[in-house]
């Protein structure tokens, strides 16, 4: 096959065009693919070094000279002092290099040569420097190469690093002979976004559309706690606030690549859910959570690797006294390594600085081998990058070697080969060192490590009496200069050299595991896995739903059928560590032990609310205040709030409160900071200030005025190293409403069969917005079938539509997004029943903006006026479809329910929704799916929703909420599931359940 790579940096065979670890998990995947027959492209900047590689390399020139302009769309805030658009008249040509049987493809231009001597722009440059936009202009460049030049034939185009080839994919997904494959390597938050109005404009000159609308979700209300924890993470490395005038680069991705590959399995886990991490919560909210769980199909865990040439050489071939010497060490002491770039902040390097500076103040006998690149492409000199950590290596002589250079191989490998230990105190899960870790670990290097998802697979998390422990372990940390950090790095390090020295047993046995384990991980491994999947592709294989991975995310709303029965254990077992009742509740019995069982998981894990979901299921009112008595908020007259929180397992609390942010520390200056390749967070307005600890499991603090928003939102750092947030209403009425939530189905519940809403069910919805609930409208309806329901409700905020498939914005009368059935898989599921059956009647719902209804003339008494009849079945499949819906005359409807989940419940979704018509959606659409995320959206949980329904359909739903209605004409399946039967819709079953629950509007007053 044909494999074109697209990479920013390739210079695994030259460091002269190598930055970090992107340029060796590039260019050893090329040479294992070559090495394996296939032809391998790579296609790369020239960053201005054709000159200095020439000099080395047969470089040639090819007769390729593209004369193309590319518009850059300013964004007016970031810009201000520049025009709308700025056209770059560029003309682009191309050099090759062959070399281990790769096709080095070198794109030359007046851009693409800017900054030679780092190869990237810095984060400062943006909105002061057009160099900024060199990414962007390689892959205009880049993407027509490839079609002018390397097109003709099938191949894998596969690009490394979402922000620098975000516009591959839907470029090349109208084409039949290309498959696109993204890798996500590291080192940027999931929500990183380019200006929308910049990636329009140049698909627009590729003649592509994409549906940007569908990438986008609302941003949540200014005064909610997502939308304060949005702001306090904008303060970190983890997040990145957008206006909606940004598309995130990720989920543009997801959405039109064919495979999406990850470099390790706990950093495709990390990616696809942020559990226990600060950032989850607001995770769940985002596009980018939706969509790589509509894509998990994709999902590929390629890997990384150990170079053949590092993996040949003998370490005990090294001469470590020489070596040592060389740098001015004493081979005596135990030897502590790190190698990196120079990010001062996420690779944890200032704290491991700070640590080192402890240790040797405090006379540890350690030595430190201490290499941070500063350097760029070029062999161009290494800058000093931090003034502190100069002055803490001259201060200690003797002990400390501190290099800012880019080593080459040779050298990386003689001092690796002298570690005794490897320090890789890696932040926010964003760089996982899989290749400067695993490179020292081969050498022997016990590592002392973070203890993250990302690189999990090394070992020395485990405990140190297992047999396969490898190392020592760190603390996971989100936040930049972190005292707790530090502290556990100076305890590390402090017991690896008392190991050394007191315990050579113990010490040689992790060494021993530590080689082990890192030589497992070979690019010949990575590159078979990632081939297979090509091939799969090219083959037109489909990817499998990935149930296994889904159960341990806990996505068990996307769990089809089949997989609630092959994996009822896996189920439960994964449902009871999280707490959740509704899953549970599915596999196995809910008696009382059960209930208490999972109580105690959701309160160890903080997720508060399931924890009143299962006090209120299982009658436990003594569960319920231990929940509401965890934080108390006390209002001084001097305007000041007295806070406690208490829960056994909290290690830190944090409140966020109004504030700037920390001034940068004393340690980094701003210029400093720069240069390490990493973007300075800015203030956003709150900040994170910590409770004091007052016993055990207790905290307290004085707040000068009152918290963010109406609520208190405090981040909990829990003994396990979980990272959560908590909400607590600090000015709650005397009496909250029993839900926060209340969704409702509107044929057949809301309204009645004249469809008509009384104004009883008006007043009771009235009575339930003035109590604090939000009304959620839920719907089989598409969005365009219940405008005019709406506008009777004066309804004006989201509803889930098309049994789950749609979300509508009523105010904006905007489609948010919206899930399409296969035309074909629709075709076959009616062949199906079909012969089962018999002849059926159709109809189909076409895809929005239409979103038509075209059915069969004998579809019955059901046909009405606007619908689109046909006597030519094919009429029906002309067009893009939301749903099929199947008639059959004298079959009965739950029959025909019945067959078609039999025999295609793998496949699609059934549902039966209204008398006579049996739905056929997308596979995972369902009503709960739906208002799930609309709830997250709206910052409720299912513990906190009152839901109503009538028919099957309904079902899902009402598992899913925490008190689940059924009104009295609802179907029996529906009646015999529900927590609860009201009166039918035409005795306003929905207001009479209401008025219990928050009075009428009279009482509420």
């Amino acid at each position: 096959m044909h494999v074109i790579h697209f990479a920013f940096e390739c210079g695994g065979f030259d460091n002269r065009l190598m930055r970090g670890g992107l340029s060796p998990l590039v260019w050893n995947l090329s040479r294992e693919y070559a090495a394996r027959g296939h032809r391998v492209s790579l296609v790369t900047p020239a960053h201005g070094l054709l000159g200095t590689l020439r000099r080395d390399h047969p470089v040639e020139e090819l007769p390729y000279a593209d004369e193309h302009r590319v518009p850059l769309v300013l964004d007016p805030k970031v810009w201000p002092d520049h025009p709308a658009e700025i056209g770059l008249e560029l003309t682009t040509r191309a050099h090759r290099l062959r070399i281990d049987g790769v096709d080095v493809y070198f794109l030359s231009d007046a851009f693409l040569d800017l900054l030679p001597d780092r190869l990237y722009p810095p984060p400062g440059a943006e909105g002061r420097d057009l160099a900024y936009f060199k990414p962007l202009v390689f892959q205009v460049a880049g993407a027509r190469f490839v079609q002018r030049y390397l097109g003709g034939e099938e191949a894998v185009v596969h690009g490394f690093e979402p922000y620098y080839h975000y516009l591959l994919p839907p470029v090349f997904a109208g084409d039949p002979s290309v498959r696109t494959v993204s890798t996500v390597a590291a080192n940027a938050p999931v929500t990183q976004g380019v200006y929308r109005p910049q990636v329009e404009r140049v698909l627009e000159m590729f003649g592509v559309r994409a549906d940007l609308d569908a990438l986008e979700e609302p941003l949540p209300a200014e005064d909610s706690p997502q939308a304060t924890m949005a702001r306090a993470l904008a303060g970190t490395r983890m997040h990145v606030e957008h206006g909606p005038d940004h598309v995130a680069c990720l989920p543009l991705i997801l959405a039109h690549a064919d495979l999406v590959d990850f470099v390790s399995p706990g950093q495709r886990d990390y990616c696809s859910t942020f559990r226990d991490t600060p950032f989850e919560a607001l995770f769940r909210t985002l596009p980018v959570s939706r969509v790589l769980r509509e894509q998990a199909h994709k999902l590929l865990m390629g890997g990384c690797g150990i170079s053949d040439g590092w993996l040949a050489r003998d370490p005990g071939a090294v001469d470590r006294e020489a070596v040592l010497r060389s740098l001015g060490l004493d081979p005596a002491l135990p030897v502590f390594y790190h190698a990196a770039r120079y990010a001062v902040h996420h690779k944890g390097q200032l704290e491991l600085i700070r640590a080192v500076e402890e240790v040797l103040d405090s006379g540890t006998e350690a030595v430190f081998v201490l290499r941070f690149a500063t350097s760029g492409g070029g062999g161009q000199p290494a800058p000093v990058g931090n003034a502190y950590f100069r002055s803490v290596a001259d201060r200690h002589p003797g002990r400390i070697h501190l290099d800012w250079r880019l080593a080459d191989e040779d050298t990386l490998f003689e001092q690796a080969a002298c570690a005794d230990f490897c320090v890789f105190p890696s932040k926010f899960e964003l760089d996982g060192f899989l290749i400067a870790q695993a490179e020292a670990m081969a050498c022997g290097a016990v590592p002392i490590a973070t203890a993250q998802s990302v690189t999990a697979h090394f070992g020395h998390a485990l405990p140190p009496n297992d047999p396969r422990a490898t190392g020592l372990s760190l603390p996971g940390s989100f936040r930049d200069d972190d005292p707790d950090l530090t502290r556990a790095l100076t305890e590390r390090i402090r017991e690896a050299a008392a190991l050394w020295r007191t315990a050579p047993d113990e010490y040689a046995r992790l060494s021993a595991n530590s080689r082990a384990t890192a030589r497992r991980f070979t690019w010949e491994r990575s590159a078979d896995r990632r081939l297979a999947a090509f091939a799969g592709l090219l083959s037109g294989r489909p990817r499998p739903f990935p149930a296994e991975d889904a159960i341990r995310y806990g996505w068990f709303d996307a769990l089809p059928a089949p997989a609630w029965v092959r994996h009822r254990r896996l189920v439960a077992e994964s449902a009871a560590a999280l707490g959740d009742a509704a899953a549970y509740g599915r596999c196995a019995p809910l008696d009382a032990e059960a209930y208490a069982r999972l109580f105690e998981a959701a309160y160890a894990r903080a997720d508060f609310a399931r924890c009143a979901g299962t006090a209120r299921a299982a009658g436990r009112e003594d569960w319920a205040a231990r929940v509401r008595e965890r934080c108390t908020v006390r209002r001084e007259p001097a305007g000041r709030w007295l806070v406690e929180y208490r829960h056994p397992a909290a290690r830190h609390v944090e409140v966020a409160v109004p504030g700037t942010g920390a001034p940068p520390t004393r340690l980094e200056s701003r210029a400093e900071a720069i240069a390490s390749d990493e973007a300075v967070p800015t203030g956003s307005g709150v900040v994170l200030a910590p409770l004091a600890p007052a016993g055990e499991g207790v905290f307290r603090g004085v707040l000068d005025g009152p918290p963010v928003g109406n609520h208190l939102l405090l981040m909990l750092t829990l003994a396990s190293g979980r990272v959560t947030w908590d909400t607590v209403p600090f000015d709650a009425p005397a009496v909250r409403p029993p839900f926060r939530l209340v969704a409702t189905d509107l044929d057949g519940t809301l309204l009645r069969s004249d469809q008509t809403v009384s104004e009883r069910t008006l007043r009771a919805l009235a009575a339930a917005a003035g109590a604090g609930a939000h009304h959620l409208v839920v719907t089989g309806r598409p969005a365009t079938a219940c405008k005019q329901y709406l506008a009777a409700l004066g309804y004006r905020g989201l509803a889930v539509c098309g049994q789950g498939a749609q979300l509508y914005d009523a105010d904006a009368d905007r489609l948010l997004s919206s899930a399409s059935l296969d035309v074909d898989l629709a075709r076959h599921v009616v062949e199906r029943v079909e012969a089962a059956l018999g002849p059926l009647e159709l109809g189909v719902v076409t895809a929005p903006p239409e979103s038509r209804f075209k059915v069969t003339p004998r579809f019955g008494e059901r046909v009405r006026h606007g619908w689109d009849v046909t006597t030519d079945r094919r009429l029906l499949w002309t067009d893009p479809i939301d749903k099929l819906v199947l008639h059959h005359t004298s079959v009965p409807e739950d029959e025909v329910e019945s067959v078609a989940r039999k025999l295609c419940g793998d496949e699609v979704t059934v549902v039966h929704s209204v008398q006579g018509m049996v739905e056929v959606l997308p596979a995972g659409t369902t009503k709960a799916a739906g208002v799930e995320r609309a709830a997250r959206l709206l910052g409720f949980e299912a513990a906190e929703t009152v839901a109503f329904g009538d028919m099957p359909n309904d079902i899902p739903l009402l598992a899913w909420a925490g008190h689940g209605v059924a009104v009295g004409n609802a179907h029996p399946a529906l009646r015999a599931m529900a927590d609860e039967v009201a009166p039918g819709n035409d005795e306003d079953g929905v207001a009479v359940v209401l008025e219990r629950l928050f009075g009428t509007p009279e009482r509420t007053s």
